[in-house]
């Protein structure tokens, strides 16, 4: 079998990629697009050089190998070892596919040193825009908030002559409280918070929010410090809401923030504590 090192390299680094992509989305956490292709492209090099060097396709090389993607990837991110563990499943469940694969089309879709499909270069990459689509769809954030804990409810919140209802999503990793009263912290995304404030948020820092708001409004508002995945924490602004009630009817006695980053991507539109 003639194998053609930039075929080896290009397919490599899209599957690389793609794998990456989907231990992020599982994780829930955010990947900056730069790392995760410099991560992606040393993946396919390394397949080239496996397919020269033989001795690199040893296990315990090509180990090292996938942790040393996901640090260039994910950095220093806090949940370092869960994305290297969700990657190794990712990556897994992909050789698995392609080795069923092969079984059925006769046609060998895995070398020692990776993956190799003799196909050509824009089935490529339509195959991997298709995946990153599907990642963000059906992936996102399944392993951050865990098989038990996905549920999602809504809210009905008052603040002032305004009321909306909010779709939240009950999360493991939202233990914030107001720290005079101590009351649980329900995250809004910005479109959401902009409706009960019925006012337009500035972009930038949470002090500069704060700051921006009318005297009336701002006289119930403050500033929450936060800490999240892949941040160093800051500050989130927050309101006093008149009401917040559950679906059932009942009454929820807490404060809503304002969140730094977008949520949910349109599955919901905040985050509560469980």
């Amino acid at each position: 079998m003639v194998v053609y090192l930039d075929v080896l390299f290009a397919v490599n680094a899209l599957m690389d990629g793609a794998t990456l992509l989907a231990a992020a989305r599982l994780g829930g956490v955010q990947v900056r697009k730069m790392r995760l292709i410099f991560s992606a492209a040393l993946g396919g090099g390394y397949a080239v050089l496996g397919a020269v060097w033989p001795v690199l396709t040893l296990a315990p090389l090509r180990l090292l190998a996938g942790l040393g993607l996901c640090m260039v990837a994910f950095g220093r991110e806090r949940h370092l070892a869960r994305l290297c563990a969700l990657y190794g499943v990712v990556a897994a469940s992909f050789a698995g596919l392609a080795a069923a694969l092969s079984a059925a089309s006769g046609r060998r879709l895995l070398l020692s040193c990776g993956y190799y499909f003799a196909v050509p270069i824009q089935v490529l990459v339509l195959a991997a825009t298709v995946g990153y689509a599907a990642s963000g769809i059906l992936l996102r954030g399944d392993a951050k908030h865990g098989a038990l804990h996905r549920e999602t409810e809504t809210l009905t919140i008052r603040f002032g002559n305004r009321q909306t209802a909010v779709r939240v999503l009950h999360d493991t990793g939202n233990d914030l409280l107001e720290p005079v009263s101590g009351k649980p912290v329900v995250v809004l995304e910005r479109k959401a918070a902009e409706c009960l404030l019925d006012t337009k948020l500035p972009f930038g820092s949470a002090s500069a929010q704060l700051a921006a708001l009318p005297e009336n409004l701002a006289a119930r508002c403050g500033l929450l410090p936060f800490h999240a995945v892949g941040t160093d924490g800051g500050l989130l602004l927050y309101f006093r809401p008149d009401s917040v009630l559950r679906a059932d009817g009942t009454a929820l006695d807490c404060v809503c923030a304002v969140s730094a980053v977008s949520i949910g991507q349109g599955a919901y539109e905040g985050l509560i504590g469980v």
